[in-house]
């Protein structure tokens, strides 16, 4: 074939219609309508799932609002029950207290109290709070794990370093916090802990809301009753 032969054959078949030279399908027609198809669907769909989570963040910051007076209470009678935080949300949940370890145990014993608040700005973001007495084991009074929270759950955004005292973190290897195993502290100080975001979601949508369902009924103060003898007692009697 010469040389114009070629130019002509080129020119012919750029000419040729756009769904001419597309690829046939199985059916020996073009898949291009079809993938053209599928593309808007995508679209739509990325539309819908952007829509419902601006709606879903909507209502987690009108919830928000409406809870915080009745939390502001809570917070108050919990801070009068000794060790609460330690006992009804962290070592008698079935599944927190699955990773609470030996270690764990004796560091607990310094948890007071637990916070956990919902950030709407610039994105919304669960900032769970966990607040210490003054210990053997690290300096820190208050150690932060952030999380972004969206449909897809929650992705750990920031964390407190945890200041270790240099004997503990240094020192023999009897008294070293084991870092290689997954552990309740192991999660405030680590983001790339498996499973650290179930945690989170675990603690600020389970035990957060409602932790007396997690406070042991025997675990009143000395002299004093447990949970359910004061449900009892604040009952009224029957027939009155």
């Amino acid at each position: 074939m010469s040389a114009a032969e070629e130019a002509e054959s080129q020119v012919e078949a750029e000419a040729k219609p756009e769904e001419q030279r597309a690829e046939p399908g199985p059916s020996g027609t073009s898949s291009r309508p079809i993938l053209e198809a599928l593309a808007a669907l995508q679209v739509q769909l990325s539309t819908e799932s952007a829509r419902a989570s601006r709606a879903y963040v909507q209502v987690k910051r009108k919830t928000s609002r409406r809870r915080k007076p009745v939390l502001e209470c809570r917070r108050a009678i919990i801070q009068c029950i000794p060790n609460f935080w330690a006992q009804a949300q962290i070592r008698n949940h079935p599944q927190i207290s699955a990773i609470i370890s030996d270690e764990d145990e004796d560091l607990l014993n310094y948890l007071i109290n637990v916070e956990v608040k919902e950030v709407s700005l610039p994105k919304y973001r669960c900032r769970l709070m966990f607040f210490f007495r003054s210990n053997p084991y690290f300096l820190n009074e208050l150690i932060i794990k952030q999380y972004d929270v969206s449909l897809a759950g929650y992705r750990a955004s920031s964390s407190t370093p945890i200041l270790w005292f240099w004997d503990y973190e240094h020192g023999a290897p009897s008294r070293r916090q084991d870092t290689s195993s997954v552990s309740f502290f192991n999660w405030l100080s680590k983001h790339t802990l498996p499973g650290s975001g179930k945690i989170a979601e675990i603690i600020s949508e389970d035990l957060w809301p409602n932790p007396l369902q997690y406070y042991p009924a025997d675990a009143g103060p000395r002299g004093g009753s447990g949970r359910g003898d004061l449900l009892e007692r604040r009952s009224p009697p029957a027939g009155h």
